[in-house]
């Protein structure tokens, strides 16, 4: 996917691609972003100059100009500033529109259920040497779409509670997610999770309430994956009924794999001038699940498989900032910037659609190609449909073997 300049050229192509019921008139006007025609005759004007502005990256004098020579409106740049400003909360609702009119087409099962990835990404502004923004995404692996959007500042911090949860959704989430109150309410919600966890990012007890020396648990291990049920303690004021129980899935990397952590690790204490923890470099050795999902349908080999499809959603990153330079802010005004970020995606989700989803390599290198959409198994939705463990967990963990990531990045 590729962000061209001529694609508002075709005007008619992008507005074809909004969604049919999105009143873009009542909607501006609801949200204050087009109150009276003067200079900008109607809101789909102003989409035009906020899809030029941020979208393809003109400046505010060149958006002006870029206007006035294609007989759209004719209005000074401090104005279009204003009007822009104005219109961040408007087009945010577009752009969560757009990403629910994907979520209407067919949705990838696989024998019942629906992977999706979750992560953030950050955008920082002119200058900047920390975070400004962070988009929170979610992501379906089935479909290759976004199926869920939020933005917020740079103190918007990563949570499970980012996304919303459907009986059947297996989410899957690196370990700064693994946050011990933010696991129930995904089962709560009747979906599933497989969470990254390390060595001290929860406080685990054995399923009998008994403490859990991990350790102790990995040194005992003789094969190369392995799982021990696992209880998370919440906190004493977290009120339950039943205590959380888990399975932790405990996979030993190959030597080199290990090795490769461990050096990063030493590389980053020396940085900072502290020594590495002992236990870090310890569990630098393994690579940690925890699941809520049953173990008389997914062993640990089918978690650790599902586990990594995770990185499809590093690829749509690089594809939203790489390809449609979602990472190149000029902004520093908070309004002006939310607007930028949001025509940016309108335009992005938009030549996505338009170019067609393309085929990406995987972490190996160029040797292996995907090309998404991708089937993640078949449609056995049936009601009677049995999920004991049977051909396509066999199949899944054989055709994702040859996607070993690199050895820097086991997962």
């Amino acid at each position: 996917m590729k962000i061209r300049p001529e694609i508002l050229d075709h005007w008619p192509e992008v507005s074809a691609r909004l969604p049919a019921d999105f009143d873009l008139e009542a909607t501006a006007r609801l949200r204050g972003a087009f109150a009276r025609a003067r200079e900008i005759r109607n809101a789909e004007t102003l989409l035009r100059l906020a899809l030029a502005y941020g979208g393809l990256g003109m400046s505010l004098r060149e958006t002006c100009a870029w206007a006035e020579a294609g007989g759209i409106v004719s209005l000074s740049d401090p104005s279009l500033l204003e009007r822009l400003c104005k219109a961040a909360p408007w087009l945010g609702d577009i752009v969560a529109a757009l990403i629910a009119e994907q979520a209407k087409g067919p949705t990838g099962r696989w024998a019942g259920y629906r992977l999706r990835a979750l992560d953030g990404t950050s955008i920082c502004e002119p200058g900047a040497d920390r975070t400004t923004w962070r988009l929170h995404v979610g992501y379906d692996l089935a479909t290759g779409q976004v199926d869920q959007l939020e933005l917020t500042d740079g103190h918007g911090a990563e949570n499970l509670q980012r996304l919303t949860y459907r009986p059947g959704d297996i989410v899957l989430v690196d370990r700064c997610y693994a946050r011990p109150r933010d696991l129930r309410p995904v089962m709560d919600a009747g979906a599933d999770f497989i969470v990254r966890t390390g060595w001290n990012s929860l406080r685990l007890l054995q399923a009998s309430g008994e403490p859990f020396d991990l350790f102790t648990a990995l040194a005992a291990q003789t094969e190369q994956e392995s799982e021990v049920q696992v209880r998370v303690h919440e906190g004493t004021e977290v009120p339950s009924s039943e205590p959380l129980v888990l399975r932790l899935v405990i996979r030993r990397k190959d030597p080199e794999q290990a090795e490769a952590e461990q050096k990063r690790l030493l590389k980053d204490a020396k940085k900072r001038g502290k020594q590495p923890d002992r236990r870090s470099l310890e569990a630098a050795k393994y690579i940690l699940l925890l699941t809520s999902l049953p173990a008389t349908t997914f062993p640990p080999a089918d978690i650790l498989a599902i586990y990594r499809f995770r990185w499809q959603i590093e690829l749509a990153f690089k594809r939203f900032k790489s390809l449609a330079g979602l990472d190149m802010l000029p902004a520093k005004k908070p309004e002006l910037a939310r607007a930028w970020i949001y025509a940016r995606l309108i335009v992005a989700i938009i030549a996505e659609q338009i170019a067609g989803q393309v085929p990406d390599s995987s972490p190996s290198g160029p040797g292996i190609i995907i090309r998404k959409p991708i089937a993640l198994a078949s449609h056995e939705d049936s009601p009677g449909h049995d999920l004991r463990r049977h051909s396509w967990t066999t199949s899944v963990a054989d055709r994702l073997q040859p996607l070993q990531p690199n050895p820097s990045s086991p997962l």
